[in-house]
């Protein structure tokens, strides 16, 4: 020790050389403790080199620990190592011509203390037994201690499964169709809803498979979730089969789907639903019932093989339907038709009748002549025998088919694609000589089957029609229904009304004409400037609250002309 100098040795006393003859100041630390002479000093104290000096850590430090984590997981595990910190106390010194201060204070000792085998011990405490990247991991961490956390194993992800799915075999834009005209060409102002046929399948389930488990590092399987299982439900115009694994139409619409978590549900509504009818959407022709939330635009035309009801307005448009009109609002310069396709209907079954009458006799003489030629051992083919048949005993059905074509070509509603594709494959058959082609009996009689459905099938549209017409008011149209027509709101102004059936009007009917086979209810007839109007029916009566100068009346064989305004106008 130099004469003079003050030391701090390991142990935490101060030693101070005797030599020292300058007055010693010790100031303490807060954290370090300073005992003199066996009593803590709390604030400066003088000293000599005879007084017994030691300086203590008031804290321990940190001690060192070994800190593993595993990921929620499972497939990995770290190692944070914390440090050693321990608290050490030192001093400054001061010294001046008189006086010598010597200041307590401390400074941090850091040590990573660690072996291989600790390391090890604290992975198997936290349970991590699998993936241990020991070669590597460990013992780096060791050479190049560090705060921050090491990833030190690694698991084995589990495989997932797959899940279910359903395969959609309908198109689901609901996107109306251009028609496409015989010379090819595409008009986007006509356009058909597509629709699916009764036992079109409209979706399928496609099986799944469970995963495979993987194993975390604690050394325990982690088992895949379960893969995601699909229900396939059948709502309105569907059924379900092969086990629920499929969806099949039991009749025509527009096909529908809706997923509610895991469960599909498919369904098949007649009726079609649009927002209003304008040039964007186009023409619309759909087999089954129509909803128009607000107006037809002047121009379009809606065609539906059932209802057709709007919800709005109709301006210089034409409405067509298989079933009953209701209109909303009001009709202006417009064609309303009801039920039109009665005549059609009957028609068409007519003469599909005489078509059906025909094969079944083509199927019994068939199958005569083609056991005949077998007894006789003479080779012949039955399409010739078919062929012959028709030549000289049904020599009328091609003519038949031109009419229903003519039918078909006439009618502007939507034709059914049974009937399309059976018309189409008549003509083949009865005009081209595909009947060649025919191998056995049961070929014709499959046919003839065929007929006779879509001949049910038109009977049951022609039962499910009524063909009446009600709507609020018309001015400037024409109205035609095979059943009623009920005007509901002020009535109708230079408008025209056919009908087999009644026709009823709440408001006035000015101008135009009123035909028809029931009776005829109108509140106010014509006008005070004297309007001609012809109000006319063949089997009802006629009964008028109110009716103007230049009113026509005439019920069955009795007529009256209106010269001046009458109340109570009844004639039948």
């Amino acid at each position: 020790m130099e004469a003079g100098s003050i030391l701090l040795n390991k142990e935490g006393k101060l030693i101070i050389d005797d030599g020292l003859e300058k007055e010693i100041m010790l100031v303490p630390h807060k954290q370090i403790k300073v005992i003199v002479n066996g009593e803590e000093a709390s604030s400066p104290v003088s000293i000599t080199a005879k007084d017994q000096v030691e300086l203590l850590p008031r804290e321990k430090g940190d001690e060192a620990e070994i800190i593993v984590q595993i990921s929620p997981d499972r497939l990995s595990a770290y190692v944070k190592l914390i440090s050693e910190v321990k608290v050490i106390p030192d001093i400054e010194v001061e010294q001046t011509l008189y006086k010598v201060t010597v200041k307590a204070s401390s400074r941090l000792v850091q040590n990573y203390s660690f072996t291989i085998e600790q390391i090890r011990q604290a992975l198997a405490d936290k349970g991590v037994c699998f993936g241990i990247n020991e070669d590597n991991k460990l013992h780096s961490i060791l050479n190049n201690p560090t705060p921050s956390r090491v990833l030190v194993a690694k698991g084995i992800p589990y495989q997932p499964g797959v899940d279910e799915s359903v395969n959609i075999l309908f198109d689901t834009e609901k996107n109306c169709q251009p028609e496409v005209l015989p010379d090819g060409r595409v008009d986007f102002k006509q356009k058909r809803i597509v629709t699916v046929e009764k036992g079109a399948v409209l979706a399928e389930k496609v099986p799944g498979k469970p995963g495979q488990p993987g194993t975390g590092v604690d050394g325990e399987p982690i088992n895949p979730p379960d893969y995601k299982k699909i229900v396939l439900r059948a709502g309105e115009g569907t059924a379900l089969k092969n086990d629920g694994a499929s969806v099949v139409a039991v009749k025509r619409g527009l096909p529908s789907f809706h997923i509610n978590k895991d469960t599909w549900e498919f369904r098949v509504n007649p009726v079609y639903e649009v927002e209003e009818v304008t040039i964007g959407t186009g023409n619309l022709e759909f087999n089954g019932h129509i909803v128009v939330h607000k107006n037809v635009a002047e121009g379009m035309s809606v065609f539906g093989a059932g209802d057709v009801n709007i919800e709005g307005a109709v301006y210089g448009a034409k409405i067509a339907a298989l079933g009953n009109v209701n209109i909303e609002k009001n009709v202006l310069s417009s064609f309303i038709n009801a039920g039109g396709m009665t005549q059609y209907l009957k028609d068409t079954k007519k003469n599909l009748q005489c078509i059906n009458n025909a094969l079944i006799q083509i199927v019994e003489l068939g199958g005569i002549l083609k056991e005949r030629c077998d007894q006789l051992n003479k080779e012949v083919c039955l399409g010739q025998l078919i062929v012959g048949l028709i030549n000289k005993k049904f020599t009328d059905v091609p003519k038949v088919i031109t009419q229903i074509e003519k039918i078909l070509k006439e009618q502007q509603f939507v034709v059914s694609s049974e009937l399309e594709s059976l018309v189409t494959e008549l003509k083949v058959k009865f005009r081209r000589l595909g009947w060649l082609k025919v191998k056995s009996v049961e070929e014709v009689k499959r046919f003839q089957e065929r007929v006779s459905a879509v001949i049910s099938s038109l009977e049951a549209q022609d039962s499910e029609s009524k063909g009446n017409v009600k709507l609020s008011y018309a001015v400037n149209s024409n109205i035609e229904a095979e059943g009623d027509v009920h005007v509901t709101g002020k009535g109708c102004i230079n408008t025209n009304i056919n009908a087999r059936g009644n026709v009823i009007v709440d408001g006035v009917f000015r101008g135009g004409s009123i035909s028809c086979k029931g009776t005829i209810k109108i509140k106010e007839a014509g006008s005070e400037m004297g309007v001609r109007t012809i109000i006319k029916t063949s089997a009802g009566y006629i009964k008028i609250d109110k009716a103007h100068q230049n009113v026509i009346v005439s019920a069955g064989s009795n007529s009256k002309n209106i010269n001046n305004t009458e109340y109570k106008v009844f004639i039948n």
